[in-house]
């Protein structure tokens, strides 16, 4: 009544007329759900599990307490799906002394869906996996998962086989691994591991299309992976799909270029492109402009333009060949140093032949490398240019075979007579690298005698199996990093007043005409970070303001966009908009995809030339008159239920502004009078008794930064026996922010005798003693003395016991 009349008093003073308090009644259902009240709850979990500092690390207690408040929100709005990510991810990141693997599945199989996102999913499974401690036991947990949550999420599925295929793997159980990981691919195509699992265990099954299929679609997941993109071409060029080897050799010169402006396109690259391009149909021209465009980078290569000259002549253009040929043939005469002995021996052998020099240069280069298996066929291959066959023997048989060996035997073999074992060595000789020169000597060779070379792997084949996939564009353009994603913070609207939420969301968009991957291989890995940077009548900088991590269920379709929910209303901002109710001010939010700290500590992004978006919002200081405040009591006592709650929220942000402002010079336009403090604080005090349950939680749920003095833990105290459940687990998670020498005892109380789980959870959470187990002996049975003691325990309010 004390405090019921000081409010009085302060609110006649304040508009001259006495008030009326009210009373609502409600039934059951709608006590106990309050999406609102849900959404307060799933905020101060939020804050538990992101702490600031970020780096600083949260204690088993503060998880309890987290993960409580998370429980009660579902309580409060079984809609709220929005709990599940934050719920899995704070037991998966912070394990306390409780083991929540039960619950971690029943969240798990709530949350999945075909669109989940899967980090969530990959967090759960590995927190389950990680509490078991047998092969056997995680054996049959992925087996189970598959069994009741496979079909919903394909990436989830994929991941879960794969997980599963690498444990059967372990026993040796290869026919059942074999069909796991075929499981993991069909449900995700861009599943590396368990292809390279599948290669492993069954690579006669696995067919030249599946494995371009393979480096194609990896090219897609990150178009920046140069040893992907020439993985691709290499092995288009070894089965001979020259066409297609071009077009993925210069998508790697255009792709080093771009990693690295400064360099040079190196041999590996630009030798392998010429060829490709040299035994294609019409390509041969694209061998004369990349010779021309290494000279001009001032690059000397004799075999780059051996190919040069080799290809002017295929496509009939003598006089250009003889004329590179002779430019090359002076550069070995005026600067032979410059050059290899190998590689000028091998010009005047396949290139452009002379008998007499190649024996000279193939001896050069055999007396400089005496171990080198190509130059001692060089020199066997001169040896024959020369008839000089008794020679080439020990060349031959001392040395590992290669190409040059092999087509070396055959020759020998034909003067010697024995044509069939020509012919098979060169078709050999031609199967090593079907595209080069000494593979076209070969098949001349081969030709002229009877023989006919047919590939082992039919291109026409692997080529048809591609375009059924690919469509035409089996090799993709080359397109900048920041050619092909973008983002930005999208908010509903510019500007915001004191108390509405200002949550975002980040649109990603894919610009490209293939697929967006987001995966830890892809281009985009999936980490978002947002600073926010605070001007106006406040100025702050707050680095990495959020930041959170994303798995999509399935790509990016081009010309399409992700949508991802991005929380911004966390502590450190949030707290100083709430403290400070009559500043304005302006906020950029600065959002990073992959986000990196350089030397200098700059943030940047790690996907190269992707430039950090930005977006800017207006939060708007109250205008504090004495009308205004008349109509905030007014409302405090008569208004809605969403009116209530939005004047108490108000009411303490003034009061923490009343508060910060104490003592100090203003340091923007700051109302301040002596009498605010009394009427707020009595404002709040007579809240903490209304009839209004949802109304008084969610004031109580402001209260959480608030220092507690007396009157206020007094009018708390009072709402310890309350019928609400939500009532009493506020009420005692801000008490026990402040607790009394006695509070300790409450907390034991609670833990054991309330109604309401989450209430005696919480109350553990908090520090009171846990039960014994149902199960636990009980050697000491009570008297019946002891049991009435204790019912008039239980029965004894818990504000009194507050002050026994």
């Amino acid at each position: 009544m004390l405090k019921k009349r000081l409010f009085l008093v302060a609110f006649a003073m304040l508009i001259f007329c006495p008030f009326q308090t009210w009373a609502r009644d409600a039934s059951d259902s709608e006590r106990y759900f309050s999406p609102s009240l849900g959404q307060k709850f799933y905020e101060i979990a939020y804050e538990l599990a992101n702490p600031v500092p970020s780096d600083k690390d949260i204690n088993g207690p503060e998880v309890e307490q987290a993960v409580t408040f998370l429980n009660a929100t579902l309580e409060l709005d079984n809609r709220a799906n929005y709990v599940y990510p934050l719920l899995i991810k704070l037991v998966a990141q912070h394990p306390s002394g409780q083991d929540y693997s039960d619950m971690v599945q029943k969240v798990l199989a709530r949350y999945l869906d075909e669109s989940a996102d899967f980090e969530p999913a990959r967090q759960a499974v590995q927190y389950l996996l990680e509490r078991l401690d047998s092969r056997e036991q995680r054996e049959q947990l992925l087996t189970d998962l598959l069994q009741n949550l496979g079909g919903k999420n394909d990436r989830f599925d994929s991941e879960l086989a794969t997980l599963l295929g690498l444990l059967l793997t372990e026993k040796a159980d290869t026919n059942t691994a074999q069909s796991v990981f075929i499981q993991a691919l069909n449900s995700n195509k861009y599943n590396k591991l368990a292809f390279a699992q599948l290669a492993e265990i069954m690579p006669e099954q696995i067919s030249p299309a599946m494995y371009l299929e393979h480096f194609r679609l990896a090219l897609s997941e990150n178009p920046l992976d140069l040893e992907t993109a020439l993985a691709f071409a290499r092995y288009a060029e070894q089965i001979q799909l020259y066409q297609t080897a071009a077009d993925a050799y210069k998508h790697c010169a255009e792709l080093f270029s771009y990693l690295y402006p400064s360099q040079l396109l190196p041999p590996y690259i630009y030798l392998p492109w010429m060829l490709s391009n040299y035994n294609t149909p019409r390509n041969q021209h694209d061998c004369l402009q990349i010779a021309s465009q290494l000279r001009q980078n001032g690059q000397f290569d004799l075999l780059a333009e051996a190919i040069a000259a080799k290809a002017a002549a295929k496509i009939g253009n003598t006089e250009q060949a003889n004329q590179i040929f002779q430019t090359a043939e002076q550069k070995i005469n005026n600067q032979p140093s410059l050059i290899d002995n190998q590689s000028i021996a091998w010009f005047y052998c396949f290139a452009y032949p002379d008998v007499n020099k190649a024996l000279d240069w193939a001896n050069k280069a055999y007396s400089t490398e005496p171990n080198s298996p190509t130059a001692a066929a060089l020199l066997a291959y001169s040896l024959v240019m020369n008839e000089q066959i008794d020679w080439t023997k020990p060349l031959i048989e001392n040395y590992e075979h290669n190409q040059i060996a092999d087509l070396t035997l055959a020759l020998i073999q034909l003067t010697q007579g024995e044509k069939d074992s020509a012919i098979e060595n060169l078709k050999l000789a031609i199967d090593i690298d079907p595209g080069s020169l000494e593979a076209g000597y070969a098949r001349q060779i081969l030709s002229r005698n009877g023989g006919e070379y047919i590939p082992s792997i039919d291109p026409d084949i692997t080529l048809t199996a591609l375009r059924g996939t690919f469509g035409e564009a089996i090799v993709p353009a080359f397109v900048k990093p920041d050619e092909i994603i973008s983002a930005r913070l999208n908010f509903r609207g510019s500007e915001f007043s004191y108390g509405v939420g200002f949550d975002s969301t980040v649109a990603i968009t894919n610009n490209s005409s293939e697929p967006l991957v987001i995966s830890d291989d892809g281009l985009f890995t999936g980490y978002l970070r947002v600073d926010a940077n605070i001007t106006g009548d406040l100025n702050k900088y707050i680095p990495n303001l959020a930041s959170l991590k994303i798995r999509p269920a399935s790509p990016i379709k081009p010309g399409s966009s992700l949508f991802v929910p991005l929380h911004l209303q966390t502590a450190e901002l949030w707290q100083m908009l709430f403290t400070y109710p009559q500043a304005s001010v302006n906020i950029e939010f600065t959002l990073y995809l992959d986000p990196v700290t350089t030397g200098d500590g700059r943030v940047i992004s790690h996907i190269p030339d992707l430039k950090p978006t930005t977006a800017v919002v207006k939060r708007s200081g109250i205008d504090i008159t004495g009308r205004y405040l008349r109509n905030r009591l007014t409302t405090l006592t008569k208004g809605q239920q969403g009116q209530k709650i939005k004047t108490a929220q108000l009411f303490v942000g003034l009061l923490m502004e009343q508060y910060a402002m104490a003592g100090r010079e203003p340091f923007y336009k700051f109302i301040y009078a002596d009498w605010m403090p009394p009427l707020l604080k009595s404002a709040l005090v007579y809240n903490l008794a209304s009839d209004d349950w949802v109304a008084k939680v969610n004031a109580m749920t402001d209260m959480t930064s608030m220092p507690l003095d007396y009157e206020f833990t007094s009018a708390l105290a009072e709402n310890l026996n309350d019928t609400h459940w939500p009532i009493r687990l506020m009420t005692m998670y801000l008490l026990a922010k402040n607790p009394n020498s006695n509070f300790t005892k409450v907390l034991d109380w609670t833990a054991k005798y309330d109604s309401n789980t989450l209430v005696r959870d919480m109350a553990i959470a908090l520090g009171g003693t846990p039960p014994p187990p149902p199960d636990q002996d009980q050697s000491a049975q009570p008297t019946q003395t002891s049991t009435q003691q204790q019912s008039a325990q239980q029965q004894q309010p818990l504000s009194q016991r507050l002050t026994d």
